[in-house]
């Protein structure tokens, strides 16, 4: 009777924990919402971080440096959307395209200052292969290389 008591309890224990964890994130990603009736698809900056199917280490710290300079330093941007970051894999035949417009074969952080519907594209791929296992550098000169561009 005690194990199955014990049971009971551990999988509604369980089960609780699932929920709640479940509702946190809904409620992070709920706050990170962009409104899209404001966004000027005109006048942005993107930040793409392309890659292929597999990774290695510095891929996935470019990555992961880049979302969190943004997340420290420019969320606000973030949520009017003036900038958008996007993760891209190049071997996924639906962003062939765009992989091709950014000429990414592989792992690349490329930039597009969009001014006045006009793309100005810029290829930061070897300051993200330099720093991007330095974090101490790496979001730093990235925090300047935005706050250059955002000018």
């Amino acid at each position: 009777m005690q194990k199955l008591i014990f049971t009971i309890v551990t999988i509604t224990t369980l089960f609780l924990m699932a929920c709640n964890s479940n509702q946190s994130q809904t409620k992070k990603e709920s706050l990170v919402k962009v409104n899209t009736d404001t966004i000027d698809t005109k006048n942005r900056l993107e930040l793409y971080a392309f890659h292929g199917t597999r990774e290695c280490a510095t891929c996935k710290n470019m990555k992961a440096n880049t979302k969190a300079t943004l997340d420290k330093y420019f969320v606000n941007e973030l949520k009017s959307g003036k900038i958008v970051y996007l993760i891209i894999d190049v071997d996924d035949k639906k962003n062939e395209k765009l992989a091709e417009k950014f000429q990414a074969a592989g792992t690349a952080l490329m930039i597009n200052k969009i001014v006045n519907g006009k793309d100005s594209i810029a290829d930061w791929s070897q300051f993200a292969f330099d720093k991007a296992d330095d974090v101490t550098k790496f979001i730093p000169e990235l925090k300047t290389k935005i706050e250059g561009v955002l000018k």
